[in-house]
């Protein structure tokens, strides 16, 4: 840790909200960081109720606790923790982690040999799992989906190259501060999801690069702290991928993705319709297409709607400052159905 007169190298920024039982782990290992130039650790508890700010304040007295008077999501809780950072790198890691001996200082030698770049990526592996990974960079599929990168797949030294990635998760990711005066900061309109690869989009038609440090390495909990599939986790990610692709895609991409959702929400509007009045039976969320989905995609309809001006408002500035023209973009879409049937 760093004293207070100076301003440390890096600030690492944990949010959490009803996280406690994850916290002791992820700050000991955190606090075990070492880092020339020191770095700071700021916690920004979104409105917990669970006892967190006292556990943090009576175990961990050196981390610096910002408390929320509402849950402000992943978005706003992190924007909330950058604003208060005082480091040159600002660092964005999950509760849910325990990150491994030398993760902080090999992001921040990354970043320091390669001033092009706005983020650095972590190594994310399982944490039940060890063996197995859960993100090595992110990538951007055909229809503008996020994906990551070795995603279930047994580490056999595959990612174990540092190189130029198309985006990184928001977890275990080196911001760099300049990086964010020129893009802005996590867009709150999304409250959680996909901010990171609506991030990665501006950065990049900006002119800015990822890298992935595979020494850089964060043991994860999946979806510790939200379920996956659950009604307000298809919510989100549904509405923001399309919030994203508004705002940052070509023409052609945006109107390719709205008439595909449209025929998609019609088509479980419609489900849902049957199941509920025909069949008599319980909607239900999943993964794929289940009827409980047309309803969802009725509430993205209307959030879509509302936020429009804001979005196209966001569009306009962030394709008038472009650097990076959509072709080049293109050449880091994976195609949708291969992910599909590596997935399958």
């Amino acid at each position: 840790m760093t004293s207070a007169a100076l301003a440390p190298r890096a600030s690492v920024v944990v949010v959490t909200y009803n996280g406690i039982k994850y916290l002791p782990t992820c700050f000991e290992a955190l606090l075990g960081q070492e880092l020339e130039g020191g770095f700071e650790v700021i916690l920004v508890d979104n409105s917990s109720s669970d006892g967190t700010a006292a556990l943090v304040e009576e175990r961990f007295p050196t981390v610096r606790l910002i408390r929320s008077e509402s849950n402000l999501g992943f978005a706003g809780g992190n924007n909330l923790g950058i604003g208060a950072a005082r480091g040159g790198y600002v660092i964005l890691l999950n509760n849910d982690t325990r990150v491994r001996p030398g993760w902080l200082q090999a992001l921040v030698a990354t970043a320091d040999s390669e001033p092009r770049a706005g983020a650095v990526a972590s190594k994310l592996v399982l944490m039940n799992r060890p063996g197995i990974l859960n993100n090595c960079g992110s990538m951007l599929l055909s229809d503008g989906s996020g994906a990551d990168r070795g995603w279930q797949e047994q580490d056999e030294g595959q990612y174990e190259t540092r190189e130029e990635v198309f985006g990184a998760c928001g977890n275990g990711v080196l911001l760099r501060r300049e990086m964010l005066d020129d893009v802005g900061l996590l867009d709150e309109t999304f409250f959680t999801y996909y901010e990171d690869t609506d991030l990665n989009w501006r950065l990049r038609l900006r002119g800015w690069i990822v890298i992935y440090e595979p020494t850089a390495v964060v043991e994860h909990v999946h979806a510790g702290t939200s379920v996956e599939w659950s009604p307000l986790f298809t919510f989100h990610v549904d509405r923001n991928r399309l919030f994203m692709i508004l705002k940052n895609a070509s023409p052609g991409m945006v109107a390719r993705t709205y008439m595909g959702f449209t025929g998609l929400a019609l088509k479980n509007l419609a489900r849902a319709l049957v199941w509920r009045y025909v069949t008599h039976k319980p909607t239900t969320v999943g993964g794929g297409l289940g009827a409980g989905r047309g309803r969802i995609h009725v509430r993205v309809v209307a959030s879509l709607l509302r936020h429009l001006p804001e979005m196209l408002g966001k569009r306009w500035h962030i394709r008038g400052r472009r650097k990076v023209s959509d072709a080049e973009i293109a050449k880091w879409f994976y195609p949708r159905k291969l992910w599909d049937n590596r997935s399958a």
